[in-house]
């Protein structure tokens, strides 16, 4: 692979984001409880040996807008061009009788040859502390999806299907990402639902009407709107950086969004210093009426 080219000038630069984005999606830590085969394929990326055009043309069909679609590409990638492990089969419908029963996401040989069916996802879910009709106190920003609901597809109706289709698979493993949104003015649960891994990646989320707490209790500089599929890795900007608002800006501008619409919007607040602006805080921000 062809190493990332620098200018003598930029060694602080941070990496391009599709490559903070490999790292993040290869690295940080699961949503759900990983398997030892997991933890023994996933190792600390040299994001300087990867060739940045080879990523980029390689992710170019998967990265249109849907941020499940961009997270798949990017463990492909993993899989197949850093692992040099051999794929089977990707995005493969099951039939029985003719009829569509399901379909795997990734087939394919570890180093010691046996076969692996992997089922991947990333998700993110806001812990929502009330009684609601989903019934769920992890509900995504579309509250039709919640954390049990993806749990029993995958464990009940994805996972099993290799079980009858491809019976030599000897690894059947969730390979999930993502991050739990808690709301800043509740407490967080004493115990988390079953498979949700501990160690999960958090954020936190607000309703527009409590915005202003941002700006007292983050310690944020400037504010960035984050749109799919752009959700994976943390924002790194340089100042002046296109997209980054005030706090003032910010606010008009979601006054605005919630005004003709209520699609919950994914923010990374920043804080900026004389060289660079790391994110410090990932939320969302939702309408009044969410989740209902």
């Amino acid at each position: 692979m062809k190493p990332e080219k620098h200018h003598p000038n930029d060694v602080e630069r941070p990496p391009s984001r599709i490559l903070r984005d490999l790292h993040w999606a290869i690295t940080s830590p699961a949503l759900i409880f990983s398997s030892p085969q997991v933890l023994s394929l996933v190792e600390e990326l040299d994001l300087s040996l990867i060739d940045v055009e080879e990523l980029q043309e390689f992710i170019t069909p998967y990265s249109r807008y849907r941020v499940g679609e961009y997270f798949e590409g990017l463990v492909l990638y993993w899989l197949e061009r850093i692992r040099k492990l051999k794929i089977i089969a990707q995005h493969q419908q099951l039939f029985v009788e003719n009829q569509t029963v399901g379909e795997i996401d990734f087939l394919f040989e570890d180093a010691a040859g046996e076969l692996n069916h992997w089922e991947t996802a990333v998700k993110f879910y806001l812990y929502y502390p009330h009684e609601n009709q989903t019934g769920s106190s992890f509900i995504g920003p579309n509250a039709k999806d919640t954390f049990e609901r993806k749990r029993r597809r995958l464990f009940e109706h994805q996972l099993p299907l290799s079980k009858t289709h491809f019976p030599d698979v000897a690894h059947r493993v969730a390979f999930v990402k993502g991050i739990i949104f808690y709301p800043p003015h509740h407490t967080p649960p004493s115990q988390l639902p079953g498979k949700l891994s501990s160690t999960h990646l958090t954020g936190l989320w607000l309703y527009h009407s409590e915005l202003d707490w941002l700006e007292q209790h983050s310690g944020a500089t400037v504010y960035q709107i984050r749109e799919k599929p752009d959700w994976l890795s943390p924002a790194v900007c340089e100042p002046g950086a296109e997209k980054l608002l005030t706090f003032s800006e910010l606010k008009q501008t979601l006054a605005a969004h919630f005004q003709e619409g209520d699609r919950p919007l994914m923010i990374s607040a920043l804080k900026r210093d004389e060289t660079d602006c790391q994110e410090i805080k990932r939320l969302f921000v939702v309408a009044e009426n969410w989740p209902e």
